[in-house]
């Protein structure tokens, strides 16, 4: 059993460095299933909220990714875009997504929350 859950989180790890080396390739053309696939691996503190479970290394290691794909002005406000649909989706824990980030130690460089303005 360890060695499939090992195996699994180094899968993980893999996929997320593979994301992360094409940021310069997606920055011109980012998909917005690319960021909600980023915060999937934060799906139990989204759902759960705050206090329990605080956000995870595979979370913040999305965060993270979701900060490298938000490299210029024109990306952040795509990804601002994608994350008010991300809100929408689930509105009942918008503050949990919001705070997100944060708690992981990154700036997007806007807030995030339902009332974002992403022209900024």
């Amino acid at each position: 059993m360890e060695l499939c859950v090992g195996s699994n989180k180094a899968l993980r790890i893999i996929g997320l460095a593979m994301l992360l080396s094409w940021a310069p390739i997606v920055s011109s053309f980012i998909e917005c299933s690319i960021i909600t696939q980023l915060f999937s691996a934060c799906s139990l503190f989204i759902t759960h909220g705050t206090p329990d479970p605080i956000p995870g290394s595979p979370c913040c290691d999305a965060m993270s990714g979701v900060n490298s794909i938000a490299n210029t002005a024109d990306n952040r406000q795509y990804v601002c875009r994608c994350l008010m649909d991300l809100i929408d989706n689930f509105s009942s824990n918008a503050s949990a997504i919001g705070i997100l980030p944060g708690l992981c130690g990154i700036s997007f460089g806007f807030n995030i929350d339902p009332n974002a303005d992403c022209s900024l």
